[in-house]
């Protein structure tokens, strides 16, 4: 695909009730924080696997994105993880930019990736989130940042929060 596809239908879901009931959806519960790492590393390898699949740069509808756009939004997301976590670790109580998923892809021009180099890109983004969270101890687990709408997160429940994220993409994908 070579020219800018059309936008993705709006999202306006409320994605943090996820930290308390989980998502019917794809069938996320919340996790211990503590598996964050595991669940990163999975999800790495799995995204490489769906990264081979011939045809990954077609959009399934004109509107969803392709599996090429959500595995380059989910590598945006791992490293929005780790340079959270870094912040609440290094400073008390950080504010965040907001993040905006639809205009990161555009901005990257996912749908023109190379899988390949796609795949080294997740793979670097997730080695750095798993190096950050390898400094997260049992008791920095509730040091807190906020995103630029209000939402406080914990460094725990942005753990959860961004593996829901990036195991829903592989669900939407069959990854």
């Amino acid at each position: 695909m070579t020219s800018a596809p059309e936008p993705s239908l709006p999202d306006t879901t409320d994605w943090t009730t996820v930290l308390d009931a989980g998502c019917d959806e794809c069938g996320y519960r919340p996790h211990d924080p503590a598996a964050t790492s595991d669940r990163l590393a999975s999800a790495r390898d799995r995204w490489r696997t769906v990264l081979r699949r011939p045809g990954v740069e077609a959009r399934p509808a004109p509107r969803v994105w392709s599996p090429l756009e959500y595995a380059g939004h989910c590598r945006d997301l791992i490293e929005v993880l780790g340079e959270r976590v870094a912040a609440m670790l290094d400073r008390a109580e950080p504010t965040y930019a907001d993040f905006d998923g639809e205009q990161a892809v555009v901005e990257h021009e996912y749908w023109r990736s190379d899988p390949d180099d796609l795949a080294h890109r997740l793979d670097a983004a997730t080695s750095r989130a798993l190096q950050i969270l390898d400094r997260v101890a049992p008791a920095d687990r509730d040091r807190t940042g906020r995103r630029g709408d209000g939402y406080i997160f914990t460094v725990a429940s942005l753990c959860q929060y961004i593996v829901h994220d990036v195991e829903h993409h592989l669900h939407d994908v069959d990854g």
